[in-house]
C-alpha cells in the first residue's frame, strides 16, 4: 500500500511540474508592434526623441532601398513579460517569429532587443541571413552597443547599433561609435594636466604639487588593484519571416 501511495505522490508531483511548465510557457507574452511610420518600441523609454527620429530615419531607408526591415525593441525586464526562462536570446528569438518581421521569400529582418533591467541585449537576425554575420553582429554589440551602455548613455548605444547593423546590411564597413563631447572635454583636460604635472615634477621637485599628486595615485591604484575582480558575478517589415539566421548577445 505504502508503495502505492509514494507512486501516486510521484505521479502527481510530475504531472504539477508539467502544468507548471506549460502555465509558465503560456504566459509569455510581446510587446504590440509599432504604427507604421515606426521602427522602435521604447517600453524601457531608453531613447531620445532625436534619437527615435534618427533609427526611423536609418531603418525607414533600409527598407525602402534593401527591403530589409530593422526594429528595436526596448523592455524593462524579460520578467515583465514572463520571459526569464527564456533568456534574452530565447526572447528575442519568440517576438521576432511572434511579430514576423521580413517575409518567407526574403527573410532577411533584423531585430534590436534591450532589456534594461537584466542588463542584456540581443541582435536577432532572420533566417535569411543563415549565421553569416554572427561575427559581425557580435563586433557591433561589443564596440558600438556595449560600452555606451556601460557609461549609462542608452540612446547613444542604440542609435550606434542601428547605424552599424544598417552597415552590416548594406555590406559597408561598420562605422565608428559616437564619442559624446564630454569625452574630449576630459581627454584635453587630462592632457593639460599631465603637461602641468610634468612641469611641476621637474621644477619644484619633491617640494611641488605634483609628488602629492603621484602619491595619491598611488594609493589610489593600490585599492584599486585589491578590488579588482569583485564585481556581482552577474509599418512595413512584418511579412511572416522567422529568426534562427544568427546574431550576437551582450550584457553590461
Amino acid at each position: 500500500m505504502k508503495r502505492y501511495i509514494r507512486q501516486g505522490i510521484l505521479i502527481l508531483v510530475v504531472l504539477l511540474a508539467f502544468l507548471d511548465a506549460g502555465k509558465a510557457f503560456a504566459e509569455v507574452t510581446f510587446p504590440d508592434k509599432p504604427p507604421p511610420q515606426d521602427f522602435f518600441v521604447d517600453r524601457a523609454n531608453l531613447i531620445t526623441e532625436k534619437d527615435r527620429q534618427a533609427i526611423n530615419q536609418t531603418a525607414q531607408a533600409l527598407l525602402r532601398e534593401q527591403r530589409i526591415p530593422l526594429f528595436v525593441v526596448t523592455i524593462d525586464a524579460l520578467s515583465s513579460y514572463g520571459a526569464s526562462g527564456l533568456g534574452i536570446d530565447g526572447y528575442a528569438r519568440e517576438l521576432f517569429n511572434h511579430w514576423g518581421i521580413g517575409t518567407p521569400e526574403r527573410n532577411f529582418g533584423i531585430l534590436l532587443l534591450v532589456s534594461a533591467g537584466d542588463r542584456q541585449a540581443r541582435i536577432q537576425l532572420g533566417a535569411g541571413f543563415e549565421h553569416a554575420h554572427d561575427a559581425q553582429s557580435n563586433d557591433i554589440m561589443q564596440s558600438l552597443i556595449v560600452p555606451a551602455f556601460k557609461r549609462g548613455d542608452y540612446s547613444t548605444g542604440i542609435t550606434d547599433g542601428v547605424r552599424g547593423l544598417d552597415a552590416m546590411a548594406r555590406g559597408l564597413q561598420l562605422p565608428m561609435p559616437t564619442v559624446p563631447m564630454w569625452y574630449w572635454i576630459v581627454l584635453i583636460g587630462g592632457a593639460i594636466l599631465f603637461i602641468a604635472f610634468i612641469v611641476n615634477l621637474f621644477k619644484n621637485g619633491k617640494s611641488g604639487w605634483a609628488w602629492a599628486l603621484l602619491a595619491m595615485l598611488g594609493v589610489a591604484l593600490f585599492f584599486l588593484m585589491r578590488n579588482a575582480g569583485k564585481g556581482d558575478g552577474s509599418s512595413g517589415g512584418f511579412g511572416g519571416g522567422s529568426s534562427d539566421g544568427g546574431g550576437a548577445s551582450g550584457s553590461w
